[in-house]
């Protein structure tokens, strides 16, 4: 049976840099995109009225690398799109059974690295659930990095796309109970089952420590695809995810968001050691 990988993550996580990760490791490909972003489509199509049909681009940005939701020629294995016109779940189960023909020979699985897969309900879950089994052997990642952190790059490039400051945007999502890493976790437990569904702290796979998603995945992991949140000398590029937390930001993030560590520290019984070792957890 095909496996297809779903990534559940939060954007500024480095879900990005897992996606290359896992391509060049040889575990899975996700054909010529990386964020379709189509089962939130069949969920909520209001959200994509005007979107139409999504075509492939070979736009590159920065310093050699590839826009985020779009993979360089050497990538493309597949002539199959995603028609966002009357989007329904056959034509995502088609788009990746066909993707899994194309590459079979080379790679393990195949991906759908949407972080908008984070804003799927329960019950659309549910609701799909038995007709992807029927086709798939269905296994969830959610690639963590600390909360503060985390929503102060996204601020921080949300702000160089649309305007504004990351003060300004980042005081906007405080107190979202989407912010919840852990109710997150538990909802696609609930749908899957835990032993579908992983969570990966981006801190210690990024240091090395691949062992944990090779176990989950069954499958040797060895390089990690250089991680853009590490990348310093990439503070100026418009995507990059390092950026340097303001003082007055940082307080009242650490005032604020305390809940969102505790919660993960309920359910999974610890807070990871980088997160505490950072200026970021208070």
């Amino acid at each position: 049976m095909c496996k297809l990988l779903l990534n559940a993550s939060y954007p500024a996580s480095g879900t990005t840099s897992l996606f290359y990760t896992l391509w060049s490791n040889k575990y899975g490909h996700g054909g010529g995109v990386k964020e379709s972003q189509y089962l939130l489509h069949i969920q909520s199509p209001e959200i994509y009225k005007d979107r139409g049909k999504l075509h492939k681009s070979k736009s590159k940005y920065g310093k050699g690398m590839p826009r985020p939701w779009v993979l360089p020629d050497q990538l493309f294995k597949t002539n199959h799109s995603f028609d966002h016109r009357k989007p329904d779940i056959s034509k995502y189960i088609d788009y990746y059974l066909n993707l899994w023909e194309d590459v079979k020979d080379e790679y393990e699985s195949v991906l759908d690295f949407s972080n908008a897969e984070q804003q799927l309900s329960e019950s659309f879950m549910l609701s799909i659930k038995d007709e992807l089994l029927k086709y798939f052997d269905i296994k969830v990642v959610m690639i963590l990095r600390d909360p503060i952190s985390r929503l102060w790059s996204y601020s921080n490039r949300r702000s160089k796309c649309e305007g504004g400051t990351p003060q300004s945007i980042i005081k906007n999502y405080y107190d979202d109970p989407n912010l919840s890493y852990s109710e997150k976790y538990k909802r696609y437990v609930r749908v899957w089952g835990e032993e579908r569904v992983k969570v990966i702290i981006s801190e210690q796979f990024y240091s090395g420590d691949t062992q944990p998603l090779s176990d989950f995945l069954d499958y040797r992991i060895t390089t990690t695809y250089n991680n853009i949140i590490d990348l310093s000398h990439m503070k100026n590029e418009m995507y990059s995810q390092w950026c340097e937390i303001d003082e007055e930001a940082l307080k009242y993030a650490s005032n604020s968001m305390h809940w969102v560590y505790k919660e993960f520290e309920n359910t999974f019984g610890y807070i990871p050691d980088q997160w505490i070792d950072t200026q970021f957890y208070k």
